[in-house]
């Protein structure tokens, strides 16, 4: 009997220890939309989710679009202290890069990407490219090498029929992305440059501020040493 009782404990401990393993899914980035039937002149809202183990300082993402059938408006974050970084655009192409000076922790939506509808139309939205930054040892912005590509496309059905023309409250303060340019969109390598650059400034003013900080009180301690 006791013999038998012990079995089961074991089994219900491996049991319990292996649901935790389940659970946890790999980490991704993958985009999603609440509908894919518009009408003409209506927001689509494009919402890209991730999961990471690590915590985050960084993001990017590219997303294909047919300019004919779509205008893109601009991309949002909800994440308190991840500040759009303004890119060229390119049409065809919405790029949006997204930087905070702390460690952010992400598990769920990190952005959303919103387009306005043009006319009727049968198109796909893609996940072109999309990565996350972190500070390596060095101090310079890097990929996550870990992460993959989930769900990267949206099929959308527009209707010539004028839609709703409600207006569209971001997820958090937007970064505008419907001034199309000629110049090509920057590259996932020189998106991480801008996002180095962003964080490389608050780090840059705290360097500044501790040299000028041991500078006055090395010109204060000569000063003391002079007057004995």
């Amino acid at each position: 009997m006791k013999k038998t009782l012990r079995l089961i404990f074991l089994l219900a401990l491996l049991f319990f220890a292996v649901i935790p393993a389940k659970a946890q899914q790999p980490e991704s980035i993958w985009m999603v939309s609440d509908t894919q039937t518009y009408k003409t002149k209506e927001v689509v809202v494009v919402k890209v989710n991730a999961i990471s183990a690590i915590p985050i300082q960084g993001f990017t993402f590219q997303i294909r679009y047919d300019p004919a059938c779509l205008e893109p408006m601009n991309a949002s974050s909800p994440i308190p202290g991840m500040n759009g970084l303004q890119l060229p655009q390119s049409s065809g192409l919405m790029d949006a890069t997204f930087a905070s000076t702390t460690p952010q922790k992400v598990s769920g939506l990190i952005a959303e990407a919103s387009f306005t509808t043009l006319g009727a139309c049968n198109t796909n939205l893609y996940l072109e490219s999309a990565a996350l930054a972190i500070l390596n040892d060095e101090g310079f912005a890097a990929p996550l090498s870990s992460i993959t590509l989930a769900q990267r496309e949206i099929a959308l059905v527009v209707d010539s029929a004028l839609g709703d023309t409600q207006e569209y409250i971001p997820a958090g303060t937007p970064l505008p992305l419907n001034m199309a340019e000629t110049a090509p969109a920057p590259s996932g390598d020189t998106n991480f440059l801008f996002i180095f650059i962003a964080l490389g400034g608050f780090g840059m003013s705290l360097i500044v501020g501790v040299l000028a900080y041991a500078y006055l009180g090395r010109r204060n301690e000569k000063a003391i040493q002079e007057r004995r």
